[in-house]
């Protein structure tokens, strides 16, 4: 799911794994009852996606819902049946050409979305159709999908464009929210649709954070597990937490001593 000139390393996260995780995050948070399924690539790529749904319906979780692309929707039946409840479509445009760029892919085919975004429907999933807006690339387009979401009777979510330090990019001025939120008020006086979203809306909960197990700048002993999804990094643990290490090289196995540099929201990067 990702090109390997940018990410020499991929590898499949085991699912008992992933479940005894998600296991401790509800018991501490308490009261949590939503899951969202998102991955570095597309969850549909993920070999044990249907055990890992139906795992998860069974810790009393009320919403499971997952974004995706849309072209690897190949058993929608076994993805309602196992529990999901609500689908997220990465779709930025209708034109074929335009699609294949924005994706990155040759292969991105937006017909075959569209005809799996109706099975989904018919399938009686909650669908969002969620385009990233692009100033001054995908204006037409994004007026295209709204239309397309009035038609097919779902609802549509649009996102701001923004830049990212790994992501690809594109040939655009970042915009302002300024200027976002009004074009997004435009859009909705024009189609008379809601089209701007608070966290509430689509149920997004603050919740207290999991106790942090190291200090910034804090000097410690890491483990070398594997190598990192990005050149010269390694993934390591300590305390019981993964930790990714930058300017490593290190074999597995063995232990380097690495200042913690990052952990905001748990995630911890040390150098």
């Amino acid at each position: 799911a990702n090109s390997l000139k940018i990410h020499p390393r991929n590898f499949i996260v085991d699912k008992d794994y992933l479940v005894a995780w998600i296991k401790e995050v509800i018991n501490y948070l308490e009261g949590i009852d939503i899951a969202h399924i998102d991955s570095v690539g597309d969850p549909t790529t993920y070999p044990d996606l249907i055990p890992l749904i139906k795992e998860i319906k069974k810790l009393k979780i009320k919403t499971i819902s997952m974004v995706t692309n849309g072209i690897l929707l190949n058993n929608i039946k076994g993805l309602k049946e196992a529990g999901l409840d609500k689908i997220n479509i990465s779709i930025h445009t209708l034109n074929k050409e335009k699609g294949k760029i924005l994706f990155g892919k040759d292969s991105y085919d937006v017909e075959k979305v569209i005809e799996n975004i109706k099975e989904l429907l018919k399938n009686k999933l909650e669908v969002w159709l969620t385009p990233v807006y692009i100033q001054n690339f995908n204006e037409a387009d994004i007026e295209d999908l709204i239309e397309l979401s009035k038609e097919l009777k779902c609802n549509i979510g649009i996102q701001k464009y923004e830049f990212h330090k790994y992501g690809r990019k594109m040939k655009t001025k970042e915009e302002t929210y300024y200027s976002f939120y009004k074009k997004i008020n435009e859009w909705e006086n024009k189609y008379n649709l809601k089209l701007g979203f608070k966290a509430k809306d689509i149920e997004v909960k603050k919740t207290k954070k999991l106790p942090q197990k190291f200090k910034l700048n804090e000097k410690i002993n890491i483990e070398i597990k594997a190598k990192g999804w990005m050149p010269n990094q390694m993934i390591g643990t300590a305390r019981n937490r993964a930790i990714t290490i930058l300017d490593c090289n290190k074999p597995v196995n063995s232990t380097v001593k690495a200042k913690i540099i990052q952990m905001k929201n748990n995630i911890y990067v040390a150098k």
